[in-house]
Formats: structure tokens, C-alpha cells, sequence
């Protein structure tokens, strides 16, 4: 039998993450020998660790978290035109010895939106964040003819920035207007971090409330939706659909009838 290959999911922290066990299940519904691993990379090995893979024969590619979206786009050695778009990678696709960054979030975003019936067309968007998921999140809001973009952060500066590149408004979270989407696009009730819920106050029943968030999978962001009566949508429902469209850049094809449980 042949050596298996290699994959991984990197970030900072990274224990968290469901992706081992999905791939795992990916791989063998495919009949493929795949190693994958979580690897938590410090920022500052992040190039190093690129570097090591790069040149690793075994290596198809990486899936990309928090805190690395941004700077896995800027090492990459060619991106695709969502990683562009975006100005975030969340996989890396090892292509010869090059990296190819691609964003397969924008997808996974705008599918699991569509299967709890969610139209982006239209619609006043309010981001929670303003990191590489919360582009991703603004790409999609804006290529699928959103009526309104508006990123809310504590970091205002960053919020400016993110909202420059997708002609979105940009506010501090105190200040969020209403919409009929809200997205958290931070670690906010991610297992690890605060457990409190960003939607805000005046967000009213009937709009939707999508949490990228997916270890828990019921977060108290969209606990705090539900018992106000809003619409919700959880992570795990992107994660899934990410996932298939990753294993699908390194091998061609997605398995068939693998869920995230």
C-alpha cells in the first residue's frame, strides 16, 4: 500500500476543530489514505511551517482558521480569484512546489444560507468582526447583490478597512443598525472563548442570526436568536459545505453521504 497523504487544518488555537475527523471520514468514504492532522502554528511560524510543506511530497494541502486567513493569503504563491476577492484564504492547495490559496468559505457561506432559506439578494447584512471569515461573509453578501453591508467591531480602524474593500458601512458593535442578517464572524462562543452574545439589541424577530461559530454547534449567540424570535442558522451547515468543496480541490471529487456528525 502506498504512503498516505498528508493534509492538515492550522491555526491558533486549533484543538477545537471537527475538520480531523470529517477528513477522516472523507477519505475513507473515498477509498483514499489521508493523514490529517490539527497543527496549532504560532503567528510567527506560520511562514516556516508553509515553507517545511511546501517542499513536502507528500502534502496536498492545509485548511487555514483563525488567526491565519489573512496571512496564508499573503505567503501563498498564487491565489484564486475568491482568496482575492476576499483578501483571506481558508485552504492552501499544495500544486508542484507552490501553494495555491483559494476561499472555499464565500461558498460555504452563501449554500448554507440557502439550505434555511436565507436570501443575501436584498438584504441589510450586519458582520460581527471584521477578520478573514468576516470577509468572506462580505464577499458573499456583495456578489450575491446584498442591499447593505455593515461591519461592526471593536476595533473600529479594522472595521473601516474590511468595509473599504467590499463598499460596506462600518460601525463599533454598540452602534449596529437593523438588518434582516446578522452574522458572527468572530470566536466569540466558540469552546475556549467568552460565551456571551454579540447579536445585538435591537436585531428584530423574523431576521435571520448565522453563527460561523460550530464547536458548540448551539451557541448562545443563536440560543439568544431563537428565544427572540429570530431565524437561525448554524456554523456546522458551512463547515460541511467548505469541507466537500475543499476535498474536492485536492482530489478531484466530492465524497458522497458524509455528514459532520
Amino acid at each position: 500500500m502506498s504512503a498516505p497523504r498528508r493534509a492538515a487544518v492550522i491555526g491558533h488555537p486549533v484543538a477545537h476543530s471537527r475538520s480531523p475527523a470529517l477528513f477522516a471520514r472523507f477519505a475513507a468514504a473515498s477509498g483514499i489514505a489521508l493523514a490529517y492532522d490539527a497543527v496549532d502554528v504560532a503567528p510567527d511560524e506560520l511562514a516556516a511551517t508553509l515553507a517545511r510543506w511546501r517542499d513536502d511530497a507528500a502534502f496536498v494541502g492545509c485548511n487555514v482558521t483563525l488567526p491565519h486567513k489573512e496571512r496564508a493569503l499573503a505567503l501563498a504563491d498564487r491565489a484564486e480569484p475568491a482568496a482575492r476577492a476576499c483578501g483571506a484564504a481558508n485552504v492552501l492547495t499544495r500544486e508542484g512546489n507552490t501553494l495555491v490559496a483559494d476561499n472555499t468559505d464565500v461558498a460555504g457561506i452563501e449554500s448554507a444560507l440557502a439550505q434555511h432559506g436565507i436570501a443575501l439578494r436584498d438584504a441589510r447584512v450586519v458582520i460581527l468582526g471584521a477578520g478573514g471569515a468576516a470577509r468572506a461573509v462580505a464577499e458573499a453578501a456583495r456578489r450575491s447583490g446584498a442591499a447593505a453591508i455593515t461591519i461592526a467591531a471593536r476595533d473600529l480602524a479594522r472595521a473601516g478597512a474590511v468595509a473599504a474593500d467590499f463598499g460596506a458601512a462600518a460601525c463599533a458593535l454598540g452602534e449596529v443598525p437593523v438588518a434582516e442578517v446578522y452574522v458572527n464572524a468572530t470566536p466569540v462562543g466558540m469552546q475556549g472563548q467568552p460565551q456571551i452574545s454579540l447579536l445585538p439589541a435591537n436585531a428584530p424577530a423574523g431576521a435571520a442570526a448565522f453563527d460561523l461559530v460550530y464547536v458548540p454547534e448551539e451557541t448562545v449567540f443563536l440560543r439568544d436568536a431563537h428565544a427572540r424570535g429570530l431565524r437561525t442558522v448554524p456554523g456546522s451547515a458551512m463547515f460541511l459545505a467548505q469541507a466537500l468543496a475543499t476535498f474536492e480541490k485536492w482530489f478531484g471529487f466530492a465524497p458522497l453521504g458524509v455528514t459532520t456528525r
